[in-house]
């Protein structure tokens, strides 16, 4: 059997391209098992989470006088209504949030809340395949999985934006499973817990853990199905945790 020339034998383990930003930002839609070529040794993922970022903002900006602001509003009379608030209070709080001071708060929490929220996830992420499975898998490369997989919640963003416009309000807004619940004014605490789990189970969010999955196998080397049990434990029990307490809060 004749041998491998030097040539052919040295451009076998030659590293696969890296995808350029615009790229990469189509294969995490079309083809999430290949959009993760380079990022080994390329940091991106400050792109991603710029547009995702900008994309809440946006978002919060557009539904703030549509919807934001007559939430609060119906939250603040029926405060008044049960005698927890001086009409006056709610009075001075309606107009400084309808200012341009309460808009660029409600802009500045989703600048702030979106990002703690994806560096919190990819300690997640990192823990579950750098520590559970133990691959050699840092923390900037799960970031890199948290972040650029954070770009299939856009559509997810982009529809809970549009419920939101048409019926004037971001409460009782579900994208996922949660819509099957009856619609009620004032929900129990297990409606809301329940409501929640069933929207973290829909298609869409369930999207953003598949894409997570193929993203920390591929940068891990960890095989996929190992993965999937770790990471989709993970969100489970994140996803009852944080359900909870949005219904331990929420009135009822």
């Amino acid at each position: 059997m004749e041998a491998a020339s030097p040539t052919e034998a040295d451009a076998e383990p030659s590293a696969r391209p890296s995808l350029s930003l615009a790229q990469r930002s189509w294969a995490v839609f079309a083809r999430p098992t290949a959009a993760w070529d380079g990022l080994e040794t390329r940091v991106q993922w400050w792109f991603p989470l710029l547009v995702v970022t900008l994309v809440s903002a946006a978002v919060a900006a557009i539904l703030h006088d549509r919807a934001v602001i007559p939430m609060l509003t119906q939250a603040w009379q029926e405060q008044v209504a049960n005698g927890q608030m001086p009409a006056d209070q709610a009075a001075q709080m309606e107009q400084f949030f309808r200012s341009p001071q309460g808009l660029l708060i409600g802009i500045a929490q989703q600048c702030v809340v979106l990002p703690v929220i994806q560096f919190a996830t990819a300690l997640i992420v990192w823990f579950g395949v750098g520590f559970i499975l133990g691959r050699p898998f840092g923390y900037r490369l799960a970031l890199e999985v948290t972040t650029w997989a954070g770009l299939v919640t856009i559509p997810a963003q982009l529809l809970t934006a549009v419920l939101a416009w048409s019926r004037e309000t971001l409460r009782g807004i579900h994208v996922g499973f949660g819509i099957l619940l009856p619609d009620t004014e004032t929900p129990s605490r297990l409606a809301v817990w329940l409501g929640a789990v069933l929207d973290a189970l829909g298609p869409l969010a369930v999207w953003y853990v598949v894409v997570m999955i193929l993203g920390a196998a591929a940068l891990s080397g960890a095989p996929r199905k190992g993965v999937a049990w770790v990471l989709g434990s993970l969100y489970l029990v994140l996803v009852v945790f944080v359900a909870a307490l949005g219904a331990m809060f929420s009135r009822s």
